[in-house]
């Protein structure tokens, strides 16, 4: 009854998602299904989903089917499949109707004399093959305008047609995906602004590694945290900063561990720029691991198992004096060292070797660590005021003066996420009250910058800062630069992870699968028709994106094996090409279920993938 009372209430979300999902799938088919109808190839089927048919039509030679799982789809085309050559002989009937002497001719022409035929030699279409013969007819009819001099010119092989022509076809469903997306993209746009999302995190469990405090003190997947050091916890950034607050101090946790409440005691690890430390057996302090995210300098000379004695001279003979003696580094005065500035700072080892690391002050500042990753989400929402990047710079203003120009895009002031003009100049009201300087993270160019503001504004608008206003100019662009991110992501991610970058932990939890992106869906469909489409937008590109990998079972490498065969001259025999491809949909297949099982897990948590 429960589960009953469940789906009535969120009927509305299911139906969105399976909405969402058939559009998706059917613009994708549809780019194949056009592209190939353009050039000719005949087209039998036409499938949305798999499993049980619900219904079908037929229109213009091809049978149209609707199933019940609106898991995915196909376009059968005539030759396309060498598996099947023998299953689709059904359909090489053009020559069985028709007389070589109808050739040359139009398509008009051609099927009036299919027609002719069948009014003055009724015996060629027997009661049985009717319906055959009227698929035949409806293929002629509507094939592209021009002369047709041969039977394989109407027949609407695939592999008859030249390797440009098969290439479009093979290219037509993520071309639809990547069009459809845009024109979605501008219409949002212009109805809702520019939608911003951002990574972030719950104070929810996802992962707790092995030999770490956490897996020591007995965290497990799927907690939630609560308070820590009767601090309450409300978000994953809450979670890292009160974490980080304890560096080798013993601090307790309150914990929701599905219907009841633990407290833990866990001593963090000490972590300085991605760098984790613990106490030595003998004396000193031992390199854990090196996960240098956010560093400007990842490539340390620092590897784990080594065992610090010393930082710039200071003897460090447990974690306690690693603390002080990093703390001391990361509060050195950064106008002394030449307005941010990096610094160089000594390691001394336990075997006499000097190392150095050299980075900003503040980067040195010692935190603490448990040993868990956090549950991933995605912020969401609209801005339809200003980006981040700078337009202009006022002439004589503290900005001016400090270095900042336009085309600069402020991301972080002190740490605090900018997102446009309004929440720049509410930080900067905020944070000049306080005593600390104003630091300022600025991507320019390629570049990461850091700029350091020492003057102390009564009125935040004395900056001297105007930013890029959002008009649909600036969505039109934006739109573009999202789908080329899309295409480029994986190349990205693999290059992160060669780099140590980006952990593969990280990357198996940010992943999500069918059941995922069903989630995603079914999180907003509640939240606002904006919300809703740019999602699908947003999923409609990535799929697109997907299928331009050139991996095995994929358009791209499709594509690939196409653009190779007509170079060389000499296509790649079909039966070794399906095998290939038959490979590569058994490890896609093998991802989608290591994805779904991560998927499986985090509902399980209850954890949201937006928010």
């Amino acid at each position: 009854m429960a589960v009953i009372q469940w789906i009535i209430h969120n009927l509305p979300s299911l139906i969105a998602v399976c909405v969402a999902f058939g559009f998706i799938i059917t613009i994708h088919e549809l780019g194949h299904f056009i592209m190939a109808r353009r050039v000719g190839i005949r087209c039998p089927r036409f499938c949305l989903g798999f499993g049980p048919r619900l219904f079908s039509f037929d229109y213009h030679g091809t049978e149209f089917s609707i199933c019940l799982l609106p898991l995915g789809g196909y376009v059968m085309m005539l030759g396309e499949d060498p598996e099947n050559d023998e299953e689709q002989t059904e359909f090489k009937m053009v020559s069985k109707y028709l007389p070589e002497s109808a050739l040359p001719g139009t398509p008009e022409e051609l099927a009036s004399a299919l027609e002719k035929v069948a009014q003055d030699e009724p015996e060629k279409v027997p009661e049985g093959e009717k319906a055959a013969f009227k698929s035949v007819l409806e293929h002629v009819r509507y094939l592209p305008k021009r002369v047709y001099t041969t039977m394989r010119e109407l027949e609407g092989n695939f592999n008859d047609k030249s390797v440009w022509a098969r290439i479009a076809v093979v290219l037509g469903g993520v071309t639809m995906n990547f069009i459809s997306a845009l024109i979605m993209f501008w219409i949002i746009g212009a109805c809702y602004g520019m939608a911003e999302l951002s990574p972030s995190s719950l104070p929810i469990v996802m992962k707790v590694f092995d030999n770490s405090p956490a897996a020591t003190a007995g965290l497990k997947y799927g907690d939630k945290i609560d308070s820590i050091d009767n601090h309450p916890v409300v978000s994953g950034v809450d979670m890292v900063r009160l974490i980080g607050m304890y560096p080798a101090k013993s601090v307790p946790m309150e914990i929701t561990r599905g219907q009841e409440k633990v407290t833990l005691n866990i001593v963090p690890n000490l972590t300085m720029a991605g760098v984790n430390f613990k106490a030595a057996k003998d004396g000193g302090v031992e390199v854990v691991s090196l996960t240098p995210f956010g560093t400007d300098d990842p490539t340390t000379q620092l590897k784990e198992g080594d065992v610090i004695t010393a930082v710039n001279g200071s003897p460090v003979a447990n974690l306690a004096a690693m603390e002080s003696a990093l703390a001391k580094v990361s509060k050195v005065d950064p106008a002394k060292a030449g307005n941010l500035d990096k610094i160089k700072v000594e390691f001394t080892l336990k075997d006499k070797r000097k190392l150095y690391m050299e980075m900003f002050a503040p980067e040195f500042a010692p935190v603490g660590k448990i040993g868990i990753m956090p549950a991933q989400v995605t912020e969401f929402k609209f801005n339809n005021t200003t980006t981040n990047e700078v337009q202009s710079v006022t002439e004589g203003s503290i900005a001016a003066k400090e270095g900042f120009l336009a085309g600069d895009y402020i991301f972080l002031v002190n740490g605090a996420r900018v997102d446009n003009q309004e929440t720049f100049y509410e930080l900067i009201g905020k944070l000049s009250q306080g005593t600390e300087p104003l630091v300022f993270d600025i991507l320019r160019g390629s570049e990461h910058v850091r700029l350091q503001v020492n003057d102390k504004l009564s009125d935040a608008s004395q900056f001297g800062l105007a930013f890029q206003p959002i008009t649909f100019g600036t969505t039109f662009k934006q739109s573009f630069v999202l789908i080329g991110r899309l295409i480029i992501a994986p190349v990205i991610i693999v290059k992160q992870m060669v780099d140590k970058v980006l952990s593969p932990e990280l990357v198996k939890s940010s992943m999500s699968g069918p059941l995922g992106i069903m989630q995603m869906i079914f999180e907003l469909s509640n939240d606002g028709l904006g919300k809703f489409l740019y999602i699908v937008a947003l999923i409609n590109a990535a799929v697109g994106a997907f299928n331009v990998i050139p991996f095995p079972a994929l358009d791209g490498a499709r594509c690939l094996v196409l653009l190779i065969g007509g170079i060389r001259g000499k296509e790649i025999d079909p039966a070794k090409e399906a095998w290939v491809h038959q490979i590569g949909l058994y490890l896609l297949l093998g991802l989608v279920i290591l994805v779904t099982y991560v998927d499986i897990m985090r509902l399980w948590a209850g954890v949201p993938l937006t928010h």
